[in-house]
């Protein structure tokens, strides 16, 4: 069940009208509604206040949540993205038919904003999104919410994804190259054959995720969190695996030529056929059990 803190009631008398988040707005749900409709209300001060207001919105229940999802209609992008984050939290079973048509409707915006030459969506929340075919290269989505989203063949060529969460994401045939999803979650997803050629993965986690056949050639995965990653008959080369975490992962026919094994972390992981030619490490290089290949890689001092 869902909390609602303080609970004020619809007769709540206005005492100082606080418009801070964590506040109820002591103004009842005619409180609420006013606030909403200040002008201008693209004003920095008026959307603050909006935000502020959809908040405590929660605060009168079902009343609360009617106003929220009529703020899903709103044309401000920070006003329909906030009550979405916030139904989607706190009353997603209630809101159930109002988020989907909403998250129809997030995608043509999205697009059409994108079209448009915005670039900028650093926070969005996309959770449950469906795109396909599209062409998002360069598209910043920073801290974005893909997590639920279908995404198939979209193009994301040199997007900043830098933190972005994509659990549970269905990436099929998604274009990587170039982008950067530095410390992104991309745990447990499918990027079979998926190409992140000269990515920037530093700090990424992709642990177990089935990265079969995929092209990560000059990738950049220094202190990525790999381990159990299914790597079979990647493209690794060249690619940067400095201070790396891949305990467990399967590299089974993997490419590894010249890419850069000092400080990572490889025990448990299986390198049957795997190509060593030319690879990097140093004594911090923490090979498996049993490993003596050693004639094949280069060490660094």
């Amino acid at each position: 069940m869902t909390a609602y803190p303080n609970q004020p009631q619809d007769t709540d008398v206005v005492l100082g009208g606080s418009t801070s988040r964590g506040d109820a707005v002591l103004g009842g749900i005619e409180g609420v509604k006013q606030q909403l409709s200040q002008n201008p209300p693209s004003s920095p001060l008026s959307l603050n206040a909006k935000i502020a207001a959809l908040h405590n919105a929660l605060n009168y229940r079902q009343k609360g949540i009617n106003i929220l999802m009529q703020a899903l209609e709103d044309e401000l992008w920070e006003i329909h993205q906030t009550a979405y984050s916030l139904l989607e939290k706190h009353a997603a079973t209630q809101a159930e038919s109002a988020l989907t048509q909403y998250i129809i409707r997030l995608a043509k915006e999205l697009l059409n904003r994108y079209e448009a030459g915005n670039r900028a969506f650093s926070g969005a929340n996309l959770s449950g999104i469906c795109l396909q075919w599209e062409i998002l290269s360069e598209i910043d989505l920073s801290h974005a919410n893909l997590s639920g989203a279908y995404l198939n063949r979209v193009d994301l060529t040199g997007a900043i994804l830098k933190g972005a969460n994509f659990n549970q994401t269905i990436l099929k045939g998604v274009e990587f190259s170039q982008a950067n999803l530095s410390h992104a979650n991309l745990t447990g997803v499918s990027l079979a054959e998926g190409n992140l050629n000269q990515a920037e993965l530093m700090g990424v986690n992709l642990r177990g995720a089935d990265l079969t056949n995929a092209n990560l050639q000059e990738a950049n995965l220094t202190q990525g969190i790999i381990s159990w990653a299914n790597l079979s008959y990647a493209n690794l080369s060249q690619a940067n695996f400095t201070h790396a975490n891949l305990v467990g992962a399967n590299l089974t026919g993997a490419d590894l030529s010249d890419a850069n094994l000092r400080g990572a972390k490889l025990r448990g992981v299986n390198l049957t056929n795997a190509n060593l030619d030319k690879a990097d490490y140093d004594e911090h290089t923490d090979f498996p059990v049993g490993f003596s290949d050693y004639d094949k890689l280069r060490k660094n001092m």
